[in-house]
């Protein structure tokens, strides 16, 4: 079990980049790998419904995401004598970097005209970045549509959007050519997955020994009210308990390893469990690694309040749960 500090945040908007970033925070905490599931349109039955009071919203998060894409829109160069497109053009059917597998997705677009052959444009869009932005990548048409394209990334999430970028395209246009620029953020949830898994549950105490199997565990189960809304609660465990088992390969199911957890570990493990995102994106698909069962359970020992269980997938689409609400997924 790896102790130490999660990975950085996602940066980027591509879906593939946003799942293989969020397994890669549970493959921090968790001694196997595993991808993240996509989330689903708020209220979903698998969404939590406890938000507190004066947090952020979805409508909120939505609304700054719209202002982002507004403002990287204003930063996207034109030339001069471009002619404002009521609509994007035929030939530029979507974003230049292609379109993020989101419904949580904010894109602001405008196309023009511009009063200059094909070649001229491509050069001036090369010569004329965005300022302020980093230029991500290219790409080169293969010649039958002439559709060269960049992109330009914008360098950080916030806790409202996961990621935003400008895009900027050219394609020919007969004797001239057309420009599309797309402004796209992602902007997150922030009402957490209820851990809603229907099936047996494991109630561990960090004094005592783990169980012997998890065959046909779902999850763990703790009391507390505080537990729907963060994945551990505030303040540091004096101590815990690990108990990793095997899922269907090695010896199925049954307990592979236990360990004491120092009060120095446990809290190395609460914070790094506090900073898993609950706040995801919506909407669409991701594909996961092959998950045979294996998984692990932390038993925290909190003074003053009962002990706090989690478990952590260590493979397949990933994630943490606490009984209540899960995290690690976007």
């Amino acid at each position: 079990m790896q102790l130490d500090a999660l990975p950085p945040r996602l940066t980027r908007v591509k879906m593939q980049q946003l799942a293989a970033v969020a397994g890669a925070a549970v493959c921090a905490l968790a001694a196997g790998c595993g991808s993240v599931r996509v989330g689903e349109p708020p209220g979903h039955p698998g969404s939590a419904t406890t938000v507190m009071h004066g947090g952020p919203t979805a409508a909120g998060n939505r609304r700054l995401a719209r202002a982002e894409a507004a403002r990287l829109l204003a930063l996207a160069p034109v030339p001069v004598h471009a002619v404002r497109l009521a609509a994007a053009p035929s030939s530029l059917p979507e974003p230049a970097m292609g379109i993020p597998g989101v419904a949580s997705l904010v894109d602001a677009s405008r196309s023009w005209r511009l009063p200059m052959p094909y070649p001229e444009a491509a050069a001036w869009l090369a010569a004329h970045e965005p300022r302020g932005l980093q230029r991500l990548g290219s790409e080169q048409g293969d010649g039958s549509g002439d559709t060269p394209s960049a992109g330009y990334e914008y360098a950080g999430p916030t806790a409202a959007w996961g990621s935003a970028e400008l895009d900027v395209e050219v394609a020919a246009a007969g004797g001239q050519s057309v420009l599309r620029v797309d402004a796209l953020a992602v902007w997150l949830d922030p009402v957490p997955y209820r851990d809603d898994a229907h099936g047996p549950r494991l109630r561990v105490l960090a004094s005592r020994d783990c169980p012997r199997t998890d065959a046909g565990i779902v999850g763990v189960t703790n009391p507390g009210a505080d537990l729907t809304r963060a994945l551990v609660p505030s303040g540091g465990p004096q101590g815990g308990l690990e108990c990793t088992y095997y899922g269907m390969n090695g010896r199925p199911w049954q307990l592979r390893t236990q360990a004491r957890l120092t009060p120095a570990q446990a809290r190395r493990v609460a914070s790094a469990m506090a900073r898993l995102p609950l706040s995801h994106t919506v909407g669409g698909l991701v594909s996961c690694p092959f998950d045979d069962g294996s998984a692990e359970v932390i038993a925290l020992a909190y003074p003053g309040r009962p002990d706090v269980d989690l478990w952590v997938k260590l493979n397949g689409c990933g994630g943490v749960s606490n009984g209540e609400i899960t995290a690690g997924t976007l």
